[in-house]
């Protein structure tokens, strides 16, 4: 998806949505060396950069990193295809897919991306899935907006971490209102740029997320779910 100005949304109420995905996702990182598949315009690369980590991103589309290099110049970005990955083996203590599962699972060979995965792993790594909570809301909401996207479902994700041998120690749906708000890159965003009231937007849908994760009904009201996996 080509977007005009990457940028320009990130310093809208987008930006905060996006920066709470990042913070999820740093919370699970265990170890320095750090693979970020499907980088995209680089947000994650970046803020785990600025949070302490080594951080590597690539991305299959050459305009995109382009894109991601100027807008964080202080971190790595590189083209690269996830079928064959330009490193050694063994390189990485975590791998992170964000919003990138569902392209790889539906569009690539994934047998070769897993095998990539598995071949520039340490022994004992992390593997993370952050991805779209396929579910009624989600299916409804693209219908209506005409939005077609490849799919990876939660249930999916846990069964191909089991494939690649690692153990899932954590999972979590997240995202209530907060994405389809902000309209994330492309989308119309309903949220003016008030830095007290994206604080507010984020901060009662964390508290309602804990409440509905309590309750068990995640899975169908979120956007979004984060499936953590250790190999020993």
């Amino acid at each position: 998806m080509h977007i005009e100005n990457a940028s320009k949304r990130l310093q809208k109420f987008w930006g905060k949505v996006d920066a709470k995905h990042v913070s999820l996702i740093c919370k699970q990182i265990d170890g320095k060396e750090v693979l970020d598949m499907g980088s995209g315009y680089g947000t994650t690369t970046a803020g785990l950069t600025r949070a302490g980590f080594k951080c590597t991103g690539i991305d299959f589309d050459n305009e995109t990193v382009e894109q991601a290099k100027k807008m964080f110049p202080e971190c790595t970005f590189l083209p690269a295809n996830a079928e064959a990955l330009p490193f050694a083996d063994k390189t990485f203590d975590v791998v992170i897919l964000r919003d990138a599962l569902h392209h790889f699972f539906q569009e690539a060979d994934f047998e070769k991306v897993k095998h990539e995965i598995l071949r520039v792993s340490k022994d004992k790594s992390t593997l993370i899935f952050f991805d779209p909570n396929v579910n009624f809301l989600l299916k409804v909401m693209r219908k209506l907006s005409s939005h077609k996207d490849a799919e990876c479902n939660y249930e999916s994700a846990v069964q191909i971490m089991k494939e690649l041998n690692y153990q899932v120690t954590y999972t979590s749906f997240n995202t209530l209102y907060s994405l389809p708000l902000s309209g994330g890159y492309v989308g119309l965003n309903f949220v003016p740029n008030i830095k007290l009231l994206h604080s507010i937007v984020i901060g009662s849908e964390n508290f309602f997320e804990r409440l509905v994760n309590a309750i068990g009904l995640g899975r169908y009201l979120s956007w979004r779910y984060l499936v953590v996996g250790k190999r020993s």
